[in-house]
């Protein structure tokens, strides 16, 4: 968020110095303008979507990997926002629905530990972590 306010205050005192090159600022100007902002904030939020989903993902693909069951819907709370501001350690809460031995289960783990390093994700207590299912 702090990037997008500081591209929002250099494009506006970009804008502020070509109007006082040009003693005027034309609608043509002021339409490049915003929609340098509009494009600069949706790329922003798709970035920040995208990295956001990725820890889910990774460990969907892990969970099936492991337990060999397929996880057909899930939802998942990051939990760094309530308790730790971190970049390299996230804690997450997931629920998640699978299908085993012809019944659908529904599952909650929480507080999975997962560390950053460089690009990389490793999951500190995936082989401990507590894992209650209930049949759907």
């Amino acid at each position: 968020m702090q990037i997008t306010l500081v591209a929002i205050l250099f494009i506006a005192l970009l804008g502020f110095i070509i109007y006082k090159i040009n003693n005027r600022f034309a609608l043509k100007e002021l339409i490049i303008l915003i929609s340098i902002i509009v494009v600069s904030v949706l790329a922003l939020v798709m970035l920040l979507r995208n990295e956001e989903e990725k820890v889910p993902q990774l460990f969907k693909t892990k969970y099936e990997q492991n337990r060999k069951v397929t996880i057909s819907k899930m939802s998942y709370e990051r939990l760094n926002n309530k308790y730790i501001t971190s970049k390299t350690e996230f804690v997450y809460n997931f629920d998640f629905i699978i299908s085993k031995d012809n019944k659908e289960l529904v599952c909650e783990v929480k507080n999975v530990i997962i560390k950053k390093i460089e690009d990389e994700y490793i999951f500190e207590n995936f082989n401990t972590m507590d894992e209650n299912c209930q049949e759907k």
